[in-house]
């Protein structure tokens, strides 16, 4: 037993050591910071809220207030996406779902930045992808979304599907076919299977993608700057202002730390009714 703990110690101290290292102390310096004095750039003993009090008093909200909304609507855009298509790729598509879930899947290695100018590219009035053969096969000529907020939407949900797509992928996987053979046996229409089998089976890996989706989305910048232009300004465009161009960085470091409180009052009460343990099993 004790050359267990040991050897199980051994494993976790260095994994403790790289989040210790990596991810507490780095928040432990910026929530210090957004304490201190206006425009210092020296740590403090005079703290105040002065900097949160601008941070919500000065606009700031609009931009987390959009970013909130963004990356709720992705998530659930995204959802209504991938369901069927997970649904479809363990249900229908056989030995060709490996083939189906690669092709998915590549797009994740290739830059982000590179993507999302292939689809402003792709969206360009007259000369884009799309315009140009709307117009060539049906002499239909478009404007441009480009520069919208409906744009920067798209970015969103293009960028963010993948990270939906494979948890719930692997919800789909929990569900016995048996089971639902059984319950189209017994007379249970669709909704009914969907309702008392397929969501319940299913709802950890919704979850944990939905999670992934709303995180990542509510930190998105790229898509904002490519696809948004000036027309969207996103909490995240804020704080990079604040700590670059500003130079202030006790406000930036207030405004991430409200960032950091929105994602936790989102991710920690979902996380609590997750069965993470049985998820991995799997």
């Amino acid at each position: 037993m004790a050359q267990s703990r040991t050897r199980l110690l051994a494993v976790l101290l260095p994994l403790s050591l790289l989040l210790l290292a990596g991810f507490v102390v780095p928040i432990v310096i910026v929530a210090f910071y957004s304490f201190i004095p206006p425009r210092s750039f020296e740590f403090s003993s005079d703290l105040t809220l002065q900097n949160y009090a601008s941070a919500i008093g000065d606009g700031y909200w609009r931009p987390l207030l959009w970013s909130a909304i963004g990356a709720l609507l992705t998530t659930i855009i995204c959802l209504l996406l991938a369901w069927p298509t997970a649904k479809a790729l363990d249900r229908f598509a056989g030995r060709w779902a490996q083939i189906a879930t690669l092709l998915i899947a590549l797009p994740i290695f290739i830059s982000e930045s590179v993507r999302l100018i292939g689809l402003s590219l792709f969206l360009m009035p007259g000369g884009g992808i799309l315009a140009g053969s709307l117009d060539a096969l049906f002499g239909v000529s478009i404007g441009t979304i480009l520069n919208t907020h409906l744009a920067a939407l798209l970015g969103l949900v293009y960028v963010h599907f993948p990270f939906v797509l494979f948890p719930l992928l692997l919800g789909f996987s929990l569900v016995p076919r048996e089971q639902i053979e059984a319950g189209r046996d017994l007379g249970a229409g669709r909704w009914q299977l969907f309702r008392e089998i397929e969501l319940p089976l299913t709802a950890p890996g919704a979850a944990v993608g939905a999670l992934f989706c709303f995180v990542l989305s509510l930190g998105a910048n790229a898509e904002m700057t490519i696809l948004g232009g000036q027309v969207v300004t996103v909490i995240t465009r804020a704080i990079e202002q604040r700590f670059s161009y500003a130079q202030d960085w006790p406000l930036g470091a207030a405004l991430t730390m409200l960032v950091i409180a929105v994602t936790a009052i989102v991710v920690f009460p979902v996380l609590k009714r997750i069965d993470m343990e049985r998820l991995l099993k799997r």
